[in-house]
């Protein structure tokens, strides 16, 4: 049973509470992105993706032709709709600061919207540990393009007014210090991808409630952000009434173990 005491509060309560509109609304990931993985570990025996959430990256994975895909994940409401996903072969309840594997016995590790939540010399060091030498450690994140909409920067800053400080994110690459001075991984290195997908203005809004703090918020509350972001779009001339295009840029980084 995963430890509690190692996740942040924000995103324990949060993603439990966002399960359903996370699977239903977060963006997968573009085949282009998954193709240059392969690439870098083109024969994979033991796959995992560490904080899997509701499983958009690991349904991925099958694709690598793996024997075993392991998919870690502290929120049980999450690791529900994980059991759906027949190519997963193990459902771990479990955190990076204590990954229930032996030492030495994974070749990939991914990290999905996940790494900046556990960025921390413990983690670091388990994933470490459980990876085989010159194993694999990929963090990837869908980052919002904001340019297609003229309302889409306005909606921003609304969302981020209710953002509690010091809360990790990954867009202000704070997660990036775990891997200073450090000996365990090679340099991190980095690609980007396109990453359009076509959305429903529903999906759009449960895109935003989706978020670890937005959710967390007291119904009322919710409530009122609701309505305002409507207010925003309806007042908005270039937004579409039926589908709308959604850009994403998919960041990329990996880094190999050093033993």
């Amino acid at each position: 049973m995963a430890d509690t005491n190692d996740m942040n509060p924000i995103a324990a309560i949060g993603f439990q509470n966002a399960a359903n509109i996370y699977d239903q609304a977060r963006p997968s990931y573009p085949n282009e992105a998954i193709q240059f993985i392969k690439l870098l570990c083109p024969t994979p025996t033991t796959i995992v993706d560490l904080g899997a959430g509701t499983g958009k990256l690991t349904r991925l994975l099958s694709t690598f032709g793996a024997q075993e895909i392991i998919a870690i994940e502290p929120v049980s409401e999450m690791r529900e709709k994980l059991k759906a996903i027949p190519s997963i072969t193990r459902i771990i309840d479990g955190t990076a600061e204590h990954i229930l594997l032996e030492d030495n016995t994974v070749d990939v590790i991914f990290c999905g919207q996940s790494f900046h939540w556990f960025a921390n010399e413990r983690a670091l060091t388990e994933i470490h540990r459980v990876l085989k030498p010159n194993g694999l450690l990929i963090l990837i994140w869908n980052k919002p393009d904001y340019s297609k909409y003229s309302c889409s920067q306005q909606i921003l800053e609304l969302i981020d007014s209710y953002q509690p400080p010091e809360l990790p994110r990954y867009k202000l690459m704070k997660w990036k210090a775990v891997f200073e001075n450090q000996n365990l991984f090679s340099c991190l290195q980095y690609k980007q991808f396109a990453n359009i997908q076509q959305i429903t203005r529903e999906t759009a809004m449960n895109r935003y409630l989706s978020t670890s703090f937005i959710s967390v918020l007291p119904s009322e509350e919710k409530e009122k952000l609701i309505m305002k972001i409507r207010q925003i779009i309806d007042h908005t001339e270039d937004i579409p009434e039926q589908e709308l295009e959604a850009s994403y840029n998919t960041d990329v980084y990996w880094s190999f173990s050093q033993k």
